[in-house]
């Protein structure tokens, strides 16, 4: 299998329907829904079975780990079957049709690709003000002091070549802390990333579950330690993290 979309809910019936189909509309290569729940009985559990027989490539699959956001990752990226593994949210945020143009570009050669509010062509509409601004000038900061091709590295909706998440794994239990965290491990390891300009648009249904309080002093904790390790790791290896790894 090529692909697997990754999406971690919780009480997100109300909206799991429609993520199931502009995925579908959107993605046409082989691939598989793994959509990761915590208990069952998540309002998403009734809402997937009924639409399986319509759409044969969502599947349900519970979280081993233990609740919450990271666990629920952890598992659905040891649950995915495909050699590309894209993380994506459960609240109709993210962008489906840029997910064609993100394998396309791992097809190339790249090992993670992301996609980006923050470059040209990128935008970010709705969210609270103050954690809207945290986190485009954490995201371009971080890139400016680091030289990553990576604009937006705290965004989640990024996908991975299977040998990355065979060698990287989070390693804070702090939600979507998760995406720097790993995005910070990747380049560690000379892994070739490239993003794209995506639309993130605020949920219109239900309410948010980021938690900017908990979990912003383990962003400052990996911006900061992101920045001094990797900056010594471009002194001694040089930038090649936006080269694509062409395999013969």
């Amino acid at each position: 299998m090529k692909l697997s979309i990754v999406i971690p809910v919780y009480n997100e019936g109300d909206s799991i329907e429609k993520v199931i189909r502009v995925l579908e509309a959107f993605v046409r290569m082989d691939h598989e829904l793994v959509i990761v729940y915590d208990f069952d009985d998540d309002d998403d559990c009734p809402v997937v079975r009924s639409l399986q027989g319509e759409f044969p490539a969502a599947r349900l699959h519970k979280n081993e780990f233990g609740r919450g956001v990271v666990n629920a990752i952890r598992s659905g990226f040891k649950a995915a079957r495909g050699d590309y593994v894209c993380l994506f949210t459960g609240d109709c945020t993210d962008q489906p049709e840029a997910i064609p143009k993100m394998v396309d570009l791992m097809d190339r050669g790249y090992d993670l690709v992301s996609g980006s509010r923050y470059i040209r062509g990128g935008v970010k509409y709705g969210g609270p003000w103050l954690q809207t601004q945290f986190s485009y000038w954490g995201n371009i900061l971080f890139q400016r002091f680091t030289g990553l091709p990576l604009h937006d590295i705290t965004y989640s909706f990024k996908l991975y070549r299977r040998e990355v998440l065979q060698t990287c794994a989070p390693k804070y239990d702090a939600g979507w802390v998760v995406s720097l965290d790993l995005g910070i491990q990747a380049a560690l390891r000379g892994y070739r990333m490239a993003e794209i300009p995506t639309m993130w648009i605020d949920r219109q249904i239900g309410e948010s579950k980021f938690q900017m309080q908990r979990w912003l002093p383990i962003y400052l904790k990996l911006f900061f330690s992101g920045v001094r390790q990797l900056r010594r790791w471009r002194k001694e290896n040089g930038d090649i993290w936006g080269t694509p790894h062409y395999k013969s």
